[in-house]
């Protein structure tokens, strides 16, 4: 890269990715001249310098949809928040997802997706009511494996999963709350929790 950008442009490239995280596309010129207090002419030549310096790149090639260089999209993207599961329909299907998530450090291989948490079934698991879980779809499962699962093709539970001869066990992690016990087929397996966020205080912290 050649020269670092100033400070004036830091904020740029930060108020661009910011963006990026809240709405998944690039700001407008008017949308950066807003949140920064300046005028779009500004913007604009600020955003002149940085590609040229480097720091910005037209996404796939489009006009007016800059990306800042420097983050890794190998790493980095957004997966749908699943809200309630409709009967009958695939967890992912579209009338399911009610917003999206940016995360990092994960596989492109991977087909995530973050499910908002009801209730405080595994609050012994550290998941507490309003967390998004961050789920890895696949149909099979380990004894021990916290998992999503539908059962009777009804609402999304999250359970620790637990095989007893011929019968599945559901358990909740919260001693309030029974097992559920069903037998294979009125079982299905939509993922494993491989991750946590949790807002606090209006910010959003991340375990996993």
């Amino acid at each position: 890269m050649a020269r670092e950008p100033t400070d004036k442009q830091r904020e740029v490239l930060a108020a661009i990715e910011q963006y990026w995280q809240e709405f998944g596309h690039a700001p407008s010129l008017a949308d950066l001249a807003g949140a920064l207090g300046v005028s779009r002419a500004t913007v604009h030549e600020h955003i002149g310098a940085l590609k040229r310096k480097g720091y910005l790149a037209n996404v796939d090639g489009v006009g007016r949809s800059w990306r800042s260089t420097l983050r890794d999209s190998s790493t980095s993207r957004r997966i749908p928040i699943v809200g309630g599961v409709a009967a009958g329909a695939p967890i992912l299907a579209q009338e399911n997802i009610e917003g999206w998530l940016s995360v990092d450090g994960t596989s492109e291989h991977d087909t995530l997706f973050a499910l908002r948490v009801r209730g405080d079934s595994m609050t012994d698991a550290g998941i507490l009511d309003g967390d998004l879980v961050i789920v890895r779809q696949q149909e099979a499962a380990k004894d021990g494996d916290i998992v999503v699962a539908l059962v009777d093709d009804q609402d999304a539970t999250i359970k620790k999963l637990k095989r007893t001869g011929s019968m599945v066990h559901l358990v909740a992690m919260n001693p309030a709350y029974d097992p559920i016990v069903i037998e294979p087929d009125r079982i299905r397996i939509q993922g494993r929790v491989v991750g946590l966020r949790r807002e606090i205080g209006g910010l959003t912290n991340k375990e996993t």
